[in-house]
């Protein structure tokens, strides 16, 4: 079967003379109708037309003024609605490009033009998606083609999502009408992918953990962290840290959110510490469960039917300003800061997410193990390009981040990007809001039910070790215990002065990797990830 799929790869229709000869054929289909109405209505008035030369001037500028204008209609409506004919525009594009870059071998003719044979090029397009596909083999235009990525990105006014290379082929893929893909605010759910954003998208926090989310001001920033809330209420626990007390603190009232929403900067300094204290009782309980299951290897939360539980900090920057100023309360601020970078370094397994808003990111605005370890970015509205550097990475930072104000003539909110970290960023257009009459994200959040995780923080105690008490439960020598902790350091894993449960479980897990024949710095990274 797979050596069947390799002889009959599909690698999309081949570009060339008959994209022109299409769109002809096109136009004169179009044009049949109106050929026929008008041959029906000269039929009608013959005997006026040919007795008055004024009225037949002025008939036939009509005749020609209302067919040129109705096909023109017809023409951009079939473009516009009909994804086939999206597909030969797409096509004709590419046709074009490569005349017009001269991308073809010329045939000499004796007493004719020189014929024009083009290269081996081919187009596949779905609903979302564009490949294109040149073929290599060492041919005249190899060095092109391996450059062309960017050139038909802005002819396509798409974004390149990645480039595939076999052998003698290279193929270009992009993300292609991505606002057909667009849903309602109301229909965001926690499905099997994940968090659906898009009919396409979706963020998948048990392996891409974790989400930033950056938008400029009237970009739809709001919008799009109450679509979020929408669904996560349904799937788990969340609470809320509003410190610049705009978009969430109107619904700190509603039972499902009831002590959840905080704003004073006491208040959110101890949230954040409460919720590192419940990923680590969540730890002690899944070590619990794989006791009793008799398991060999601690599995994540959704092995042990636990819900997940997710901290939203809109304005990270203004509660970190906010924490700063109160010099009384800088122990504690310096306490929470770490307790979500552990959130942000080991909730994954445990079911703990953060999920962090800002508005144009600076430099400073996010610590490197919060960029580094927060996979899921979002972007809406106009940012900067640095900010665009600095939410998308390196693998981005050439990429050409357009801001679009309007589609087909009608403004557009909460357009962005969206990527994964260390991958290409594609657009993005957030859930769309529908109307106020018929939707509102209060009167919906009031209907939801209140969920708790599996315990009471208060009647849990948590167990936590010294170096010496870590190094005997995990029944290692203390010399290479030290060993272990000093290769975590150097991967930047940050420790406290004494262990929790969550730093047990990540030795334990460092320590099966290096006992499978692993490197340690090999067994030490995937057991932070």
């Amino acid at each position: 079967m797979k050596l069947l799929k390799q002889i009959f790869y599909f690698r999309g229709i081949k570009i060339g003379k008959k994209e022109k000869i299409v769109s002809r054929m096109t136009v004169t289909i179009l044009l049949l109708p109106f050929l026929l109405l008008f041959g029906l209505l000269t039929y009608l008035l013959f005997s006026q037309l040919s007795s008055n030369l004024y009225f037949l001037l002025v008939y036939f500028l009509f005749v020609v003024l209302v067919s040129s204008i109705g096909i023109f209609i017809l023409y951009r409506l079939l473009h516009i609605k009909f994804w086939f004919f999206k597909k030969l525009g797409n096509r004709r594009l590419l046709y074009r490009h490569l005349l017009e870059n001269k991308i073809y071998y010329p045939i000499k003719r004796k007493d004719k033009p020189d014929k024009i044979k083009l290269p081996n090029v081919y187009l596949k397009q779905n609903k979302y998606t564009i490949v294109v596909t040149f073929q290599l083999e060492g041919r005249q235009f190899q060095d092109k083609f391996l450059n062309i990525g960017g050139a038909l990105e802005v002819m396509y006014s798409a974004d390149m999502m990645g480039r595939i290379d076999e052998k003698g082929y290279i193929s270009y893929v992009y993300s292609a009408d991505t606002i057909l893909g667009r849903i309602s605010a109301k229909d965001v759910r926690v499905v099997d992918k994940g968090l659906i954003l898009m009919e396409d998208v979706f963020w998948d926090f048990v392996h891409n953990p974790h989400l930033l989310i950056a938008g400029g001001t009237g970009g739809g920033k709001t919008v799009l962290l109450r679509s979020i809330l929408n669904g996560l209420l349904r799937e788990g626990l969340v609470e809320i840290l509003d410190p610049k007390q705009a978009d969430f603190v109107s619904l700190a009232e509603l039972p499902v959110l009831q002590d959840r929403v905080v704003f004073e900067v006491a208040d959110m300094i101890n949230k954040i510490i409460e919720f590192k204290e419940n990923m680590e009782i969540r730890y002690a309980t899944m070590r619990q469960l794989q006791k009793e299951k008799n398991q060999k290897e601690l599995g994540n939360f959704q092995e042990y039917e636990l819900k997940p539980a997710f901290l939203i900090i809109d304005e990270f920057p203004s509660l970190r300003a906010m924490m700063s100023e109160d010099r009384e309360m800088m122990l504690e601020a310096e306490r929470a800061m770490g307790a979500l970078k552990q959130i942000i370094l080991k909730g994954r397994q445990a079911g703990f997410f953060a999920i962090i808003a800002t508005q144009n990111v600076k430099a400073d605005d996010l610590p490197s193990t919060f960029k580094d370890n927060i996979m899921t970015r979002i972007s809406v509205g106009r940012l900067s390009q640095f900010s665009y550097e600095v939410i998308f990475g390196e693998e981005n930072k050439n990429k050409y981040f357009k801001y679009i104000e309007q589609i087909n003539g009608e403004r557009v909110y909460g357009r962005g990007y969206y990527g994964v970290f260390g991958s290409p960023a594609r657009e993005f257009f957030s859930p769309e809001l529908p109307d106020v009459k018929e939707f509102s994200f209060y009167d919906e959040f009031e209907t939801l039910e209140r969920l708790d995780l599996e315990f009471d923080k208060q009647d849990v105690v948590i167990k936590t070790y010294t170096a010496k008490e870590l190094s005997d439960e995990l029944k290692l020598d203390y010399r290479v215990f030290k060993k272990y902790k000093s290769e975590f350091e150097t991967a930047g894993q940050e420790f406290d002065k004494t262990f929790s449960m969550s730093d047990l479980i990540m030795f334990e897990r460092a320590i099966s990797y290096k006992s499978s024949g692993k490197t340690y710095q090999v067994a030490i990274s995937e057991a932070i990830l």
